[in-house]
């Protein structure tokens, strides 16, 4: 055989290897949870810095991509002995290039009390969006200038990874905020990092479980009603709660995702919670997560089932046939456990017990549930049961026959259900301030709480069907709305218009023109860029004027450049400078209303 034909050999099978070989199976990788600092902060700082410093030691052996801060980093927001003690700590990370993302706890508000007030001048001065500057994985924040609520991203194993961190019982603007950057990135799978959430009974936390923040602030419920029908969501870790160091539960969202949900807390354990953190690895090759506590203090690791296990990653569509729904009864006004009311679905029922509590044995699917007892009301609700999990649901129930209508003094609630009558002011009337608000509500589910919101704010929140109140106003005209949300996470509302002093009402809010002259177009809903035009070459910072129109209030607007937020803000216009490097970029305005509609413009520009 020739000496050319000889070489062919060799590079054919080189060749076949090359193209037929196995792909590389991606990589393990770890986060690391820190849960509640806040006594280690004030009175161990060397535990915290011990955690971080083993972090740092350990990030290469470990593979450790993302380091997430549970809240409560300090005991108050104010005390700068504390902040300065926990920056210490943090700033191990930062000279070691560990990415970290730290949520903000109650106790992180100045002077620690978020219920009267959500002060975070101290948290935003030592971890605020400036901590975060030149780190290219942090992508934005909202309210504006506060990391109350903020997101990054990451790329691990190639792929990118969604951290949307948010504020400890959020607000509703802050979750429109959160559904609009999941909705914006439906291609990343998403953690969502906040300090209250699960409760340590291995259930989410719900309206008698978060009495320290104002009625209608978010809780762990409130936030899973929203959360469950993004498909992106994979994970969901929290923290606060005393009563217990740990808890978890599983559920699949409205799109067959699993997302597993964590809760750690040792801040009770000796000194200041004996440096306990949670060591999450996970195996994309077998399509699970390793879960392991461990403290760098002691040397130590828990190893107990509670304390080390393994999750699925993503959903294993298990057929076992069977799934379970379970939750407590309890009274709506006192939140005492209700005992001996039955609670049935598909044939099934159970009797709670002393604590309120109940569970069902179901088959896979979507079931109609009714909870009731003597001397209350019968309550109802929908919820899926989903194969080898167990799916909460909670009733309220209220001693009356019939929960709503609801009067206000002098208010009667109109014949549909659901529904939110204004009595009072009548809509486009001249009033004087502060303007009384009367409210009634119809509804076959119970009401848990009505808010009154003057053009998108809130302004007002009080339990229960009804609302009589008085609001402070300076003269203009406003938007006045009342909604309502029941016991089954349903949302409804009546909006009017009125005037404070002389004036005359404007029925429709939008379009507003922005203070550069930029009008909105004729089509509804719709965002128009006034500038920068479409296809234009502009220099860097680029100015940006936007305008919106809609049937509805405008909530928000945010700038996205090639697919990632870079501003968020409040209102239906836009004027502002977005700084930019030298390219051809998609730059798009996306609005979204009170009804939840997203709308958007997308345009091409180039920067020289």
């Amino acid at each position: 055989m020739p000496a050319s034909t000889k070489l062919r050999v060799p590079l054919v099978v080189l060749v076949f290897t090359l193209l037929f070989a196995p792909a590389a199976a991606p990589q393990d990788f770890t986060m690391i949870a820190l849960p509640d600092t806040q006594n280690e902060a004030q009175f161990f700082p060397q535990m915290m810095a011990s955690q971080t410093q083993w972090i740092v030691n350990n990030r290469q052996a470990m593979n450790i991509q993302m380091v997430l801060g549970e809240g409560d980093i300090v005991n108050d927001g104010a005390d700068a002995a504390q902040q300065q003690n926990a920056d210490a700590a943090i700033r191990l990370l930062d000279n070691a290039g560990v990415p970290y993302l730290l949520a903000i706890g109650n106790h992180d508000y100045d002077g620690f009390n978020p219920k009267t007030g959500r002060s975070v001048t101290g948290f935003n001065q030592f971890f605020g969006p400036a901590r975060y500057t030149g780190k290219a994985y942090y992508q934005g924040n909202f309210p504006s200038g506060s990391n109350e609520n903020f997101y990054g991203v990451l790329t691990i194993n190639g792929k990118q990874m969604l951290f949307l961190v948010l504020e400890y019982r959020p607000r509703s603007t802050s979750l429109d905020w959160a559904e609009s950057i999941l909705q914006a990135n439906p291609d990343k799978e998403a953690i969502v990092l906040t300090h209250s959430y699960l409760f340590y009974n291995n259930q989410r936390e719900d309206l008698c479980d978060s009495k320290d923040m104002p009625a209608g602030n978010a809780n762990g419920q409130d936030m899973w009603g929203r959360l469950r029908r993004y498909a992106n969501i994979i994970m969901v870790l929290s923290g606060h709660f005393t009563s217990g160091h740990v808890a978890r539960r599983s559920d699949l969202g409205d799109n067959g995702n699993l997302v597993n949900q964590v809760f750690t807390n040792y801040q009770t354990s000796p000194e200041g919670g004996d440096g306990w953190l949670r060591i999450f690895t996970f195996h994309p090759a077998g399509d699970t997560i390793s879960v392991q506590t461990y403290s760098p203090f002691l040397n130590q690791f828990k190893t107990d089932g509670a304390n080390q296990y393994t999750l699925s990653y993503h959903n294993p569509q298990p057929h076992s046939g069977t799934g379970s729904v379970s939750g407590r009864v309890r009274n709506q006004s006192t939140c005492a456990a209700i005992s001996g009311a039955n609670v049935s679905a598909g044939g099934v029922s159970a009797t709670t017990a002393a604590d309120g509590s109940y569970r069902l044995v179901l088959a896979p699917g979507t079931y109609s549930f009714a909870a009731s007892g003597t001397g209350v009301a019968t309550a109802t609700g929908s919820e899926t049961v989903s194969d080898s999990l167990d799916t909460q649901l909670d009733f309220y129930l209220t001693s009356s026959a019939t929960p709503t209508p609801t009067p206000s003094p002098g208010c009667t609630s109109g014949p549909t259900s659901p529904s939110v009558t204004i009595c009072s002011p009548a809509n486009g009337a001249t009033v004087s301030s502060p303007v009384g608000v009367a409210a009634a509500t119809k509804d076959s589910n119970l009401v848990s709480f009505v808010q009154a919101y003057v053009d998108g704010v809130a302004k007002v929140t009080q339990n229960g069907g009804s609302l009589n109140t008085q609001i402070p106003m300076a003269a203009g005209t406003y938007r006045l709305t009342v909604q309502a949300k029941d016991s089954a996470g349903i949302a409804f509302k009546q909006t009017i218009n009125i005037t404070v002093g002389n004036g005359s009402p404007t029925p429709t809010p939008t379009p507003t023109p922005s203070p550069t002259g930029c009008t909105a177009g004729t089509a509804s809903p719709s965002v128009t860029i006034c500038s920068p035009a479409s296809g234009a070459v502009v220099s860097s910072p680029v100015h940006v004027t936007a305008a919106t129109k809609d049937s509805v209030a405008v909530s928000l607007m945010q700038i996205y450049v090639d697919g990632s937020a870079v501003l968020t803000k409040s209102g239906g216009t836009l004027d502002t400078t977005i700084a930019l490097g030298a390219g051809t970029h998609r730059f798009a305005i996306q609005a979204k209303d009170t009804a939840g509609l997203i709308f958007k413009q997308t345009i091409n520009i180039t920067v020289q």
